[in-house]
């Protein structure tokens, strides 16, 4: 079994790994963060690394998708590609409600009925629609 990805022309190839290329970004951040190269507010903008590698999902579609085409046919490999972006977009809304707390944009003490009363708006509105 190869490892390689194939291509039409039937070479293998191999891409850089891009959770590689960033498990190796971050821990370069922390250790100049740990010597005093960078300050440590630096640190808090963590977030927005959720927030590339969301951004960076939508933007690049996998080899294997592409195999899905080739093999199968278009509607497959856009039915398998939903998911991913599905995750992509929840890293993306994550890593912008994470980076509002670590910046000190909102106060942790309304998350809590915010969310109740987010719930009670949606309960009510979905008993409206129904009638």
């Amino acid at each position: 079994m190869q490892n390689a990805k194939r291509v039409k022309g039937g070479r293998g190839r191999r891409g850089l790994s891009g959770l590689g290329l960033l498990m190796v970004i971050v821990g370069l951040i922390a250790l100049a963060i740990t010597y005093s190269v960078l300050p440590a507010s630096v640190w808090r903008l963590w977030p927005v690394v959720l927030i590339a590698v969301g951004i960076f999902g939508l933007l690049r579609r996998p080899g294997w998708v592409e195999e899905l085409d080739w093999r199968v046919g278009p509607e497959f490999g856009r039915a398998a590609d939903r998911p991913r972006r599905v995750f992509s977009w929840a890293l993306i809304v994550v890593g912008f409600v994470c980076l509002l707390f670590t910046l000190n944009l909102v106060d942790e003490r309304i998350v809590g009925p915010v969310v109740l009363i987010g719930l009670g708006v949606l309960l009510m509105w979905r008993r409206s629609r129904s009638n």
